[in-house]
Protein backbone atom coordinates (compact mmCIF):
# COMPACT_ATOMS: atom_id res chain seq x y z
CA UNK A 1 0.00 0.00 0.00
CA UNK A 2 1.44 3.54 -0.81
CA UNK A 3 1.23 6.85 1.36
CA UNK A 4 -1.68 7.97 -0.88
CA UNK A 5 -3.65 4.95 -0.30
CA UNK A 6 -2.78 4.80 3.29
CA UNK A 7 -4.03 7.97 3.77
CA UNK A 8 -7.09 7.72 1.96
CA UNK A 9 -7.88 4.58 3.97
CA UNK A 10 -7.12 7.09 7.47
CA UNK A 11 -8.97 9.39 6.19
CA UNK A 12 -12.22 7.25 5.11
CA UNK A 13 -12.42 6.11 8.38
CA UNK A 14 -11.59 9.46 10.39
CA UNK A 15 -14.88 10.81 7.98
CA UNK A 16 -16.87 8.05 9.32
CA UNK A 17 -15.99 8.95 12.84
CA UNK A 18 -18.38 12.22 11.68
CA UNK A 19 -21.32 9.49 10.43
CA UNK A 20 -24.08 9.94 7.35
CA UNK A 21 -26.72 12.58 7.23
CA UNK A 22 -27.65 15.71 8.16
CA UNK A 23 -26.56 15.92 12.12
CA UNK A 24 -29.90 16.27 14.87
CA UNK A 25 -30.63 20.03 15.85
CA UNK A 26 -31.49 21.06 18.62
CA UNK A 27 -35.19 21.79 17.57
CA UNK A 28 -35.63 18.57 18.54
CA UNK A 29 -35.75 18.70 22.46
CA UNK A 30 -36.52 22.25 22.91
CA UNK A 31 -39.82 22.66 24.34
CA UNK A 32 -39.13 26.14 26.04
CA UNK A 33 -41.91 27.64 24.14
CA UNK A 34 -44.36 25.50 25.06
CA UNK A 35 -43.36 25.26 28.68
CA UNK A 36 -43.61 29.29 28.86
CA UNK A 37 -46.99 29.19 27.94
CA UNK A 38 -47.71 26.38 30.37
CA UNK A 39 -46.32 28.65 32.95
CA UNK A 40 -48.09 31.96 32.01
CA UNK A 41 -51.26 29.56 31.99
CA UNK A 42 -50.12 28.87 36.08
CA UNK A 43 -49.46 32.46 37.29
CA UNK A 44 -52.90 33.65 35.85
CA UNK A 45 -54.38 30.71 37.66
CA UNK A 46 -53.49 32.55 41.10
CA UNK A 47 -55.74 33.05 43.78
CA UNK A 48 -58.01 36.17 42.90
CA UNK A 49 -58.45 38.98 44.96
CA UNK A 50 -61.55 37.91 46.72
CA UNK A 51 -59.90 34.41 47.81
CA UNK A 52 -58.18 34.68 51.28
CA UNK A 53 -57.17 32.48 54.14
CA UNK A 54 -54.96 29.86 54.87
CA UNK A 55 -56.19 27.38 51.90
CA UNK A 56 -55.78 30.51 49.06
CA UNK A 57 -52.52 30.83 50.30
CA UNK A 58 -51.68 27.10 50.28
CA UNK A 59 -52.70 27.52 47.14
CA UNK A 60 -51.15 30.56 45.79
CA UNK A 61 -47.32 28.60 47.04
CA UNK A 62 -48.18 25.79 45.55
CA UNK A 63 -49.35 27.32 42.03
CA UNK A 64 -46.39 29.19 42.48
CA UNK A 65 -44.07 26.44 42.63
CA UNK A 66 -45.31 24.76 39.52
CA UNK A 67 -45.24 28.04 37.26
CA UNK A 68 -41.47 28.28 38.67
CA UNK A 69 -40.67 24.52 38.22
CA UNK A 70 -42.13 24.92 34.49
CA UNK A 71 -40.00 28.15 33.78
CA UNK A 72 -36.97 25.78 35.08
CA UNK A 73 -37.81 23.05 32.50
CA UNK A 74 -38.21 25.89 29.84
CA UNK A 75 -35.04 27.05 30.43
CA UNK A 76 -33.10 23.44 30.60
CA UNK A 77 -34.69 22.49 27.67
CA UNK A 78 -33.66 25.42 25.93
CA UNK A 79 -30.16 24.64 27.16
CA UNK A 80 -30.08 21.41 26.01
CA UNK A 81 -31.37 22.48 22.20
CA UNK A 82 -28.43 24.65 22.13
CA UNK A 83 -26.16 22.14 23.29
CA UNK A 84 -27.09 19.66 20.63
CA UNK A 85 -27.17 22.85 18.31
CA UNK A 86 -23.07 23.37 19.03
CA UNK A 87 -22.80 19.01 18.89
CA UNK A 88 -24.20 19.66 15.46
CA UNK A 89 -22.25 22.59 14.46
CA UNK A 90 -19.04 20.68 15.59
CA UNK A 91 -20.13 17.77 12.82
CA UNK A 92 -20.90 19.46 10.31
CA UNK A 93 -17.33 21.73 10.51
CA UNK A 94 -15.85 18.46 10.65
CA UNK A 95 -16.96 17.09 7.97
CA UNK A 96 -16.22 20.38 6.18
CA UNK A 97 -12.66 20.33 6.73
CA UNK A 98 -11.52 16.44 6.66
CA UNK A 99 -13.49 17.13 2.89
CA UNK A 100 -10.84 20.28 2.63
CA UNK A 101 -7.88 18.22 3.80
CA UNK A 102 -8.67 15.46 1.74
CA UNK A 103 -9.15 17.62 -1.97
CA UNK A 104 -5.85 19.52 -1.35
CA UNK A 105 -4.00 16.29 -1.12
CA UNK A 106 -5.49 14.95 -3.53
CA UNK A 107 -4.69 18.31 -5.89
CA UNK A 108 -1.55 18.39 -4.59
CA UNK A 109 -0.43 14.88 -5.01
CA UNK A 110 -1.61 15.34 -8.73
CA UNK A 111 0.87 18.18 -9.36
CA UNK A 112 3.90 15.56 -9.18
CA UNK A 113 5.24 14.85 -12.02
CA UNK A 114 5.12 10.99 -12.51
CA UNK A 115 8.89 9.56 -11.71
CA UNK A 116 10.88 7.22 -9.78
CA UNK A 117 10.48 9.92 -6.89
CA UNK A 118 7.41 10.21 -6.79
CA UNK A 119 6.07 8.00 -4.25
CA UNK A 120 8.97 9.97 -2.15
CA UNK A 121 7.52 13.18 -3.21
CA UNK A 122 4.28 12.57 -2.19
CA UNK A 123 5.01 11.51 1.71
CA UNK A 124 5.43 14.90 2.87
CA UNK A 125 1.97 16.02 1.36
CA UNK A 126 0.59 13.14 2.82
CA UNK A 127 2.19 13.85 6.55
CA UNK A 128 0.50 17.57 6.16
CA UNK A 129 -2.21 16.13 5.47
CA UNK A 130 -2.49 13.41 8.45
CA UNK A 131 -1.33 15.88 10.60
CA UNK A 132 -4.21 18.27 9.90
CA UNK A 133 -6.76 15.45 9.78
CA UNK A 134 -5.29 14.59 13.92
CA UNK A 135 -5.78 18.20 14.47
CA UNK A 136 -9.33 18.48 13.32
CA UNK A 137 -9.86 14.98 14.99
CA UNK A 138 -8.77 15.86 17.95
CA UNK A 139 -10.09 19.38 18.44
CA UNK A 140 -13.89 18.11 17.43
CA UNK A 141 -13.52 15.15 19.57
CA UNK A 142 -12.70 17.86 22.69
CA UNK A 143 -15.57 19.99 21.61
CA UNK A 144 -17.95 16.95 21.30
CA UNK A 145 -16.45 15.93 24.42
CA UNK A 146 -17.35 19.28 26.14
CA UNK A 147 -20.84 18.97 25.02
CA UNK A 148 -21.34 15.66 26.64
CA UNK A 149 -20.12 17.04 29.61
CA UNK A 150 -22.36 19.72 29.71
CA UNK A 151 -25.61 17.91 28.82
CA UNK A 152 -24.59 15.49 31.72
CA UNK A 153 -24.78 18.13 33.62
CA UNK A 154 -28.00 19.20 32.82
CA UNK A 155 -29.40 15.71 33.15
CA UNK A 156 -28.47 16.02 36.50
CA UNK A 157 -30.72 19.66 36.50
CA UNK A 158 -33.60 17.89 35.21
CA UNK A 159 -33.47 14.58 37.65
CA UNK A 160 -33.29 17.67 40.81
CA UNK A 161 -35.79 18.87 39.03
CA UNK A 162 -38.28 15.81 39.25
CA UNK A 163 -37.02 15.05 42.38
CA UNK A 164 -34.19 12.41 41.26
CA UNK A 165 -31.47 14.56 42.91
CA UNK A 166 -33.06 13.49 46.57
CA UNK A 167 -30.88 11.35 48.54
CA UNK A 168 -32.55 7.94 48.65
CA UNK A 169 -34.97 6.93 51.41
CA UNK A 170 -33.67 5.10 54.37
CA UNK A 171 -33.37 1.44 53.89
CA UNK A 172 -32.30 1.65 49.90
CA UNK A 173 -29.33 1.10 48.88
CA UNK A 174 -26.84 4.48 47.39
CA UNK A 175 -26.82 3.86 43.44
CA UNK A 176 -23.22 1.91 42.33
CA UNK A 177 -21.18 4.49 40.51
CA UNK A 178 -20.28 1.27 37.62
CA UNK A 179 -16.69 3.01 37.11
CA UNK A 180 -15.79 2.38 40.59
CA UNK A 181 -17.29 -0.62 40.87
CA UNK A 182 -15.19 -1.69 37.73
CA UNK A 183 -11.83 -0.43 39.45
CA UNK A 184 -12.88 -2.21 42.50
CA UNK A 185 -13.77 -5.37 40.90
CA UNK A 186 -11.03 -5.84 38.04
CA UNK A 187 -8.54 -6.80 40.42
CA UNK A 188 -6.28 -9.74 40.67
CA UNK A 189 -3.77 -11.11 43.31
CA UNK A 190 -0.38 -10.70 42.88
CA UNK A 191 1.44 -13.67 41.27
CA UNK A 192 2.62 -15.73 44.53
CA UNK A 193 5.62 -16.73 42.58
CA UNK A 194 6.60 -13.56 41.66
CA UNK A 195 8.11 -12.17 37.76
CA UNK A 196 11.07 -13.21 35.98
CA UNK A 197 12.68 -12.40 32.40
CA UNK A 198 11.41 -15.39 30.65
CA UNK A 199 12.72 -16.50 26.83
CA UNK A 200 11.58 -19.73 24.90
CA UNK A 201 13.58 -22.47 25.20
CA UNK A 202 16.27 -24.17 22.69
CA UNK A 203 17.43 -22.40 20.11
CA UNK A 204 14.27 -20.50 19.47
CA UNK A 205 15.66 -18.54 22.35
CA UNK A 206 18.64 -17.25 20.38
CA UNK A 207 16.49 -14.96 18.57
CA UNK A 208 14.66 -13.23 21.17
CA UNK A 209 14.91 -10.66 23.46
CA UNK A 210 13.97 -12.06 27.49
CA UNK A 211 10.58 -10.64 28.27
CA UNK A 212 9.79 -9.34 31.81
CA UNK A 213 6.48 -11.59 32.94
CA UNK A 214 4.36 -12.68 35.83
CA UNK A 215 5.77 -16.66 36.57
CA UNK A 216 2.33 -17.67 35.71
CA UNK A 217 2.41 -16.38 32.16
CA UNK A 218 6.06 -17.92 31.53
CA UNK A 219 3.97 -21.22 32.57
CA UNK A 220 1.56 -20.65 29.93
CA UNK A 221 4.15 -19.30 27.41
CA UNK A 222 6.49 -22.60 27.77
CA UNK A 223 3.42 -24.98 26.87
CA UNK A 224 3.10 -22.70 23.67
CA UNK A 225 4.63 -24.32 20.12
CA UNK A 226 7.24 -22.53 18.39
CA UNK A 227 4.55 -21.84 15.61
CA UNK A 228 1.98 -20.57 18.54
CA UNK A 229 4.42 -18.20 19.96
CA UNK A 230 5.03 -16.55 16.71
CA UNK A 231 1.45 -15.83 16.21
CA UNK A 232 1.28 -14.78 19.66
CA UNK A 233 4.08 -12.25 18.99
CA UNK A 234 2.97 -10.65 15.53
CA UNK A 235 -0.32 -10.51 17.50
CA UNK A 236 1.49 -8.49 19.93
CA UNK A 237 3.33 -6.34 17.34
CA UNK A 238 0.02 -5.72 15.33
CA UNK A 239 -1.87 -4.74 18.18
CA UNK A 240 0.56 -2.51 19.13
CA UNK A 241 1.22 -1.00 15.90
CA UNK A 242 -2.25 -0.58 14.80
CA UNK A 243 -3.17 1.16 17.86
CA UNK A 244 -1.50 4.18 17.05
CA UNK A 245 -2.63 4.43 13.69
CA UNK A 246 -6.27 4.30 14.89
CA UNK A 247 -5.41 6.56 18.18
CA UNK A 248 -2.50 8.40 17.53
CA UNK A 249 -0.87 9.15 20.56
CA UNK A 250 -1.13 12.85 21.23
CA UNK A 251 1.71 13.89 23.66
CA UNK A 252 4.77 12.24 22.23
CA UNK A 253 5.34 8.84 20.06
CA UNK A 254 6.12 7.08 23.70
CA UNK A 255 2.40 8.36 25.11
CA UNK A 256 0.78 4.86 24.61
CA UNK A 257 -0.34 4.01 28.32
CA UNK A 258 -3.43 4.53 30.48
CA UNK A 259 -5.35 6.58 27.27
CA UNK A 260 -7.37 5.51 24.08
CA UNK A 261 -4.38 3.91 22.74
CA UNK A 262 -3.72 1.47 25.26
CA UNK A 263 -7.08 1.04 25.59
CA UNK A 264 -7.39 0.30 21.64
CA UNK A 265 -4.01 -1.55 22.15
CA UNK A 266 -5.39 -4.35 25.05
CA UNK A 267 -8.93 -4.64 23.42
CA UNK A 268 -7.87 -5.30 19.74
CA UNK A 269 -4.48 -7.90 21.60
CA UNK A 270 -7.43 -9.87 22.86
CA UNK A 271 -9.91 -9.90 19.96
CA UNK A 272 -6.68 -11.25 17.65
CA UNK A 273 -5.88 -14.08 20.36
CA UNK A 274 -9.29 -15.29 21.16
CA UNK A 275 -9.67 -16.06 17.61
CA UNK A 276 -6.61 -17.62 17.69
CA UNK A 277 -6.30 -19.11 20.72
CA UNK A 278 -9.38 -19.17 22.29
CA UNK A 279 -11.53 -17.49 24.56
CA UNK A 280 -10.70 -18.89 27.52
CA UNK A 281 -6.75 -19.38 26.82
CA UNK A 282 -6.64 -15.79 26.02
CA UNK A 283 -8.39 -14.84 29.59
CA UNK A 284 -6.09 -17.13 31.47
CA UNK A 285 -3.24 -15.33 29.59
CA UNK A 286 -3.95 -11.91 30.14
CA UNK A 287 -5.12 -12.53 33.12
CA UNK A 288 -2.03 -13.81 34.37
CA UNK A 289 0.05 -11.12 32.28
CA UNK A 290 -1.92 -8.61 35.02
CA UNK A 291 -0.52 -10.07 38.64
CA UNK A 292 2.85 -8.63 38.62
CA UNK A 293 4.29 -7.10 41.83
CA UNK A 294 2.58 -3.53 42.75
CA UNK A 295 0.35 -3.21 39.82
CA UNK A 296 -1.46 0.21 40.07
CA UNK A 297 -5.05 -0.36 40.92
CA UNK A 298 -6.28 1.89 37.97
CA UNK A 299 -4.36 0.58 35.18
CA UNK A 300 -4.73 -3.13 36.01
CA UNK A 301 -8.62 -2.33 36.29
CA UNK A 302 -8.44 -0.49 32.95
CA UNK A 303 -6.38 -3.26 30.97
CA UNK A 304 -8.52 -6.79 32.29
CA UNK A 305 -11.93 -4.89 31.69
CA UNK A 306 -10.82 -3.39 27.86
CA UNK A 307 -9.18 -7.40 27.78
CA UNK A 308 -12.82 -8.57 28.29
CA UNK A 309 -14.34 -5.94 25.50
CA UNK A 310 -11.93 -7.40 22.96
CA UNK A 311 -12.45 -11.19 23.68
CA UNK A 312 -16.25 -10.28 23.98
CA UNK A 313 -16.09 -8.56 20.31
CA UNK A 314 -14.32 -11.85 19.35
CA UNK A 315 -17.02 -14.22 20.38
CA UNK A 316 -19.40 -12.33 18.90
CA UNK A 317 -17.95 -12.05 15.90
CA UNK A 318 -16.27 -14.93 15.08
CA UNK A 319 -15.52 -14.36 10.93
CA UNK A 320 -14.64 -11.21 11.29
CA UNK A 321 -11.05 -10.43 9.84
CA UNK A 322 -8.45 -8.37 11.36
CA UNK A 323 -9.46 -5.16 9.92
CA UNK A 324 -13.20 -5.58 10.90
CA UNK A 325 -11.84 -6.89 14.26
CA UNK A 326 -10.22 -3.32 14.81
CA UNK A 327 -12.82 -1.11 13.23
CA UNK A 328 -15.40 -2.60 15.80
CA UNK A 329 -12.78 -2.52 18.70
CA UNK A 330 -12.12 1.71 17.47
CA UNK A 331 -15.65 1.74 17.33
CA UNK A 332 -15.85 0.53 21.31
CA UNK A 333 -13.28 2.86 22.24
CA UNK A 334 -15.13 5.76 20.26
CA UNK A 335 -18.50 5.01 21.87
CA UNK A 336 -17.47 4.36 25.31
CA UNK A 337 -17.42 1.02 25.67
CA UNK A 338 -13.95 1.22 26.89
CA UNK A 339 -12.30 2.77 29.64
CA UNK A 340 -8.99 4.79 30.54
CA UNK A 341 -7.61 6.25 33.26
CA UNK A 342 -9.59 9.62 34.28
CA UNK A 343 -7.11 12.94 34.56
CA UNK A 344 -7.01 12.31 38.31
CA UNK A 345 -5.24 9.48 38.08
CA UNK A 346 -6.86 7.56 40.51
CA UNK A 347 -9.93 6.92 39.08
CA UNK A 348 -11.55 5.66 35.33
CA UNK A 349 -13.19 6.99 33.14
CA UNK A 350 -15.40 5.96 29.76
CA UNK A 351 -13.20 6.32 27.16
CA UNK A 352 -16.04 8.49 25.20
CA UNK A 353 -16.19 11.46 27.63
CA UNK A 354 -12.06 12.14 27.73
CA UNK A 355 -10.72 13.58 25.13
CA UNK A 356 -7.43 12.32 23.10
CA UNK A 357 -4.40 13.45 24.62
CA UNK A 358 -6.21 14.25 28.31
CA UNK A 359 -6.76 10.88 29.89
CA UNK A 360 -4.50 10.72 33.09
CA UNK A 361 -1.40 8.82 34.46
CA UNK A 362 -2.02 5.95 37.01
CA UNK A 363 -0.88 6.68 40.23
CA UNK A 364 0.49 3.73 42.23
CA UNK A 365 -2.19 2.95 44.21
CA UNK A 366 -2.89 -0.31 44.60
CA UNK A 367 -5.97 -1.91 45.57
CA UNK A 368 -6.11 -6.22 46.87
CA UNK A 369 -7.40 -9.07 44.09
CA UNK A 370 -8.62 -11.89 43.88
CA UNK A 371 -6.42 -14.90 42.84
CA UNK A 372 -7.99 -15.99 39.42
CA UNK A 373 -9.14 -19.39 38.37
CA UNK A 374 -7.36 -20.60 35.88
CA UNK A 375 -9.64 -22.44 33.10
CA UNK A 376 -7.23 -25.04 32.23
CA UNK A 377 -7.49 -24.57 28.29
CA UNK A 378 -4.90 -24.67 26.54
CA UNK A 379 -4.75 -22.76 23.10
CA UNK A 380 -7.15 -23.16 20.59
CA UNK A 381 -9.13 -22.13 17.79
CA UNK A 382 -8.05 -23.55 14.47
CA UNK A 383 -4.17 -23.50 12.94
CA UNK A 384 -3.15 -25.17 10.21
CA UNK A 385 1.08 -25.22 11.43
CA UNK A 386 2.14 -25.86 7.78
CA UNK A 387 0.75 -22.35 6.73
CA UNK A 388 2.38 -18.79 6.32
CA UNK A 389 0.62 -17.62 9.65
CA UNK A 390 1.23 -14.26 10.20
CA UNK A 391 -0.78 -11.39 10.72
CA UNK A 392 0.67 -9.52 8.11
CA UNK A 393 0.22 -12.20 5.10
CA UNK A 394 -3.66 -12.75 6.43
CA UNK A 395 -3.34 -14.82 9.59
CA UNK A 396 -2.69 -13.74 13.47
Amino acid sequence: MGAMEAFLATWSHARATFGEGTPETGATFDSSTDLHRLESVARTAAAAQHWSGGAATAYDAKNSEHADTLAKMADLDRRIGAEVDRSAAVIARGREELDAVRQWVLAAASSVPKSAAREQMIIPIVGKGSADMSEIITRSNGELAAVGGRIGALGDEYAALSGGGIAPKEGNPPPVDPLEEILREYQVSEDPDGALDWEPSGPLGWFTDPKHVTAGAARILDEMSPFELRDLQQITEAAAVEAKVRFPPQNGANDTADNHTDAFRHAYWNALMTQRFGEQWTRDFTTAHERLPNNPATAEAMDLYNNQIGRQIAVNNPDASPEQLADLVEQAVNNGDTVVVAPSGDELAWSNTIPLGDAGTTTPATVPGRAPVPTGTGPGGQYDPGGPGGFSTGGY
